[in-house]
């Protein structure tokens, strides 16, 4: 079995005493070492990082940086910066859960903006969020003690990264003899409480921190923030549903809250709505005791009969280029809940100017539904009412679900098929078809990507 604190330690004096012959390799089985251990013994770190791409970037200054590349979060390492900083394994190993933990909490999304002009302090504040819930890392690394020791603004135990960064900038608008107010303040134990460049920004850390955050306003790779929120809620909501329950019990309880939030289902308000006009299709009779038999009604022990009903129910989700692919979760997250909500097998078909070939799927569970995008252009709802009618679907037998953003033509052809629910995503959308067919309810989807408190 390797050792791999001792082989790190071998690996770390040959980056800092000699040239290695192939450092971004023995870096790379560094990192991977230290995953597949976070894998056994803090589970859920482990699985969020094996699912972030990692790519080389030898002129950072920090061991490793967060980067948008094509909307999708990446994380970049540098081999000489990770031996200076990270003196053992198990300091290596807190530096990784250090960035996992910017990812649950979307840091790099949501300071994107900020960052470019506020690096140092947005730094500080984030890496006060993370590192109170990470030990063993190398003692240069921001503590909430250290700083709270050089601010006279009381600092909060495990509070958000926004409420620390509304904290330090007002300590920065009030403090007199700061130069350069509107700049960040950042320190090191060694160093003074206020360091500054040339540039009117102050320095580093000697060491130097543990991520760079200026790649979080890389330009260009940042061009749709619904996208990339959507994709760092599923590499956490994924990483945190892999987890055993064992492995959950490591984590603290804040960032378990968090990821709790993203694993729970969609709340859905019109569920009566829903069984009404499910329980109104006829399907036949069945036998209950809850009526006298007809035929023999003084046989107490004989069953009578009552109208049974058919749950035939058409989920049709809207996948046009009007719905982000966050937006296009929480509406298919609405279809996973009927799963628990109904004992029927429910038939759903992602739709956008078509109803895509291929794609139909039945679901009884929540894990069957496939939170996967299959279309993409304009949105029609005639096509939907052709396809109920292909399959000689009726009002009387079925009842259609339609998940949209309400943003199609203004007539269709229904067919006479009028037994329908639209929910929309959101409270201010609307329905485009006029007469409107069937029923409308609004949901309350979609949210700000500056929103979480995290």
């Amino acid at each position: 079995m390797l050792n791999n604190a001792a082989e790190y330690a071998n690996w770390r004096q040959t980056m800092l005493t000699t040239a290695s012959t192939h450092p971004a390799q023995e870096a790379a089985t560094m990192l991977s070492r230290a995953i597949i251990e976070l894998l056994a013994t803090d589970q859920f770190y482990g699985e969020l990082l094996t699912r972030l791409p990692r790519q080389l970037n030898t002129e950072l200054n920090a061991p490793f940086a967060l980067s948008w590349v094509d909307n999708q979060l990446v994380l970049q390492y540098a081999p000489q910066a990770l031996a200076q900083t990270f003196t053992r394994f198990d300091q290596l190993q807190a530096g990784l859960k250090h960035v996992a933990l910017h990812v649950v909490w979307q840091h790099p999304l949501r300071y994107r903006n900020q960052v470019a002009t506020q690096q140092r302090l947005v730094t500080l504040a984030t890496d006060l969020a993370v590192n109170q819930y990470v030990s063993g890392l190398p003692a240069t690394a921001i503590s909430l003690a250290q700083i709270q020791a050089q601010v006279p603004v009381t600092l909060p135990q495990h509070a958000d990264s926004g409420t620390y960064l509304r904290l330090l900038r007002q300590q920065q608008s009030t403090d007199p003899e700061r130069p350069n107010a509107g700049q960040t303040t950042k320190s090191t134990p060694q160093g003074p409480q206020h360091r500054q460049s040339s540039t009117g920004q102050e320095s580093l850390p000697a060491t130097g921190p543990i991520d760079d955050a200026r790649q979080w306003s890389a330009s260009g790779q940042l061009t749709n923030p619904n996208l990339a929120q959507s994709r760092l809620r599923q590499l956490a909501k994924d990483a945190w549903q892999q987890t055993t329950e064992a492995g959950r019990g490591l984590v603290a309880g804040h960032v378990a809250a968090q990821l709790d939030v993203l694993s729970q289902p969609a709340q859905i308000d019109w569920r009566q709505l829903l069984v009404r006009g499910l329980g109104q299709i006829p399907s036949g009779k069945k036998a209950s005791h809850a009526r006298f038999n007809r035929r023999q009604p003084a046989r107490m022990e004989l069953p009578g009969q009552i109208s049974d009903t058919r749950l035939d129910l058409q989920v049709y989700v809207d996948q046009s280029g009007s719905i982000s692919d966050a937006l296009l979760r929480q509406l298919l997250a609405q279809a996973a809940t009927l799963t628990q909500l109904l004992t029927a097998t429910i038939t759903i078909k992602p739709f956008d100017a078509i109803v895509q070939p291929g794609q139909t799927y039945q679901a009884s569970f929540p894990q069957q539904v496939r939170f996967a995008r299959h279309g993409g252009g304009g949105t029609a709802y005639q096509p939907i009412f052709d396809d109920l009618a292909r399959h000689h679907q009726t009002a009387a037998t079925t009842l259609a679900l339609i998940l949209t953003d309400g943003r199609g033509e203004a007539q269709i052809d229904a067919h006479h098929f009028t037994n329908v629910i639209w929910l929309l995503a959101q409270p201010t959308d609307k329905l485009s078809i006029h007469p409107v067919v069937g029923q409308v309810v609004n949901l309350n989807l979609g949210d700000d990507p500056d929103g979480p408190t995290t």
